[in-house]
């Protein structure tokens, strides 16, 4: 009989609400990027550029959330019975991804309040900093939920 884990029951609910906040992110991150490049060639549309922070934000820590409750079956069922035996380069995959996208919430953070702080047609030294988190966040968002997809080809919960 396996271990008792935690939430097991519901990991397959968890990773679908994983994968909903993940397209919701995907696509904040992606306009994010569209705007903060405006912001850059002189175009300012701040409403909207703090709607898709804010949205990136919320769909950051939903996508985050949801990951952690599919995270203790995913490890045993998954990971450790199959990935690590019959597929290392799986294993090593969602390793990587996972650290980029802990490395992405404070920038996804940064980048929410600097939209609340930030005027792109009078504060012109920030906007270059801010395109670049903006830039890096879409950037590990893509990658991370391509990385996810192909580790859940591979194996799911």
């Amino acid at each position: 009989m396996p271990p008792a884990i935690w939430l097991d029951d519901h990991a397959r609910l968890a990773v679908v609400l994983h994968a909903l906040a993940a397209i919701v992110l995907i696509g904040a991150t992606t306009h994010h990027w569209l705007i903060a490049i405006g912001y850059a060639r002189g175009r300012s549309a701040v409403r909207l550029g703090r709607i898709y922070a804010a949205t990136a934000l919320v769909a950051y820590l939903a996508t985050f959330a949801a990951g952690l409750v599919a995270y203790p079956a995913f490890r045993y069922h998954v990971r450790a019975l199959y990935l690590d035996r019959y597929e290392p380069w799986a294993s090593n995959l969602f390793d990587i991804k996972e650290n980029f996208a802990a490395l992405g919430l404070p920038l996804v953070i940064a980048t929410f309040v600097l939209s609340r702080i930030m005027d792109p047609k009078t504060d012109r030294g920030l906007v270059v900093g801010y395109v670049a988190m903006v830039s890096l966040t879409a950037f590990i968002v893509w990658f991370a939920v391509i990385g996810g997809l192909v580790v859940t080809m591979t194996r799911g919960v």
